[in-house]
C-alpha cells in the first residue's frame, strides 16, 4: 500500500512539476536539505496514511483474524515462550527486514534521477564549486623536501 501511495505521489510530482518531490532520493545541491525535508514529510504523511488504513483494516476484519491466528499458532501454543520467541522476534523482524528492503530500493535515487540537482556541464572547470575545490587542492600541496 505504501509503494502504491509513492507511485501515485511520483506521479503528481511529476505531473505538476514539484521540484522537491520529484527525484526521490537526490539530496545534493544547495537546496538538498529543502528536497530531503519534503521528501520526509510525504514519506511521514504516506506511513500515516498506511498505518490508519491498517488498523481500519483490522478493526473491521478482527473477528476472523483471530479465528486465522488460533489456526496457525496452534502448533506452537504448548510452549509460549516459542510462541512468544517467534510473535514478537522473529516474525515481525522478518517482515521490517522485508518492509524496509522494498521501500529502500523504491526510494533510492535511479538512475534517471542521477544528477538532477547538479550543474547540467561536464566541464569540471566550468562549476565554481569543482573549481573551488581544484584551487584548494593545488593551494595546499607542499613542495617536496628530502626528509635528512
Amino acid at each position: 500500500l505504501a509503494i502504491v501511495c509513492l507511485r501515485i505521489l511520483d506521479y503528481w510530482a511529476k505531473e505538476w512539476d514539484w521540484a522537491h518531490l520529484k527525484h526521490s532520493g537526490v539530496y545534493v545541491g544547495p537546496d538538498g536539505w529543502k528536497h530531503w525535508i519534503s521528501q520526509l514529510f510525504a514519506w511521514m504523511g504516506i506511513l500515516t496514511f498506511v498505518k490508519l488504513i491498517m488498523y481500519l483494516f483490522m478493526w473491521v476484519f478482527s473477528n476472523g483474524l483471530a479465528i486465522m491466528g488460533q489456526i496457525l499458532f496452534e502448533p506452537l501454543q504448548g510452549n509460549i515462550r516459542v510462541e512468544l520467541l517467534f510473535v514478537m522476534i522473529l516474525f515481525p523482524g522478518l517482515m521490517n527486514v522485508i518492509y524496509f528492503w522494498i521501500a529502500d530500493s523504491y526510494l533510492q535515487a535511479q538512475g534517471e534521477h542521477a544528477g538532477a540537482h547538479e550543474p547540467s556541464t561536464t566541464d569540471p572547470t566550468a562549476d565554481p564549486k569543482s573549481s573551488s575545490l581544484l584551487n584548494q587542492n593545488n593551494h595546499f600541496q607542499r613542495p617536496m623536501t628530502p626528509i635528512v
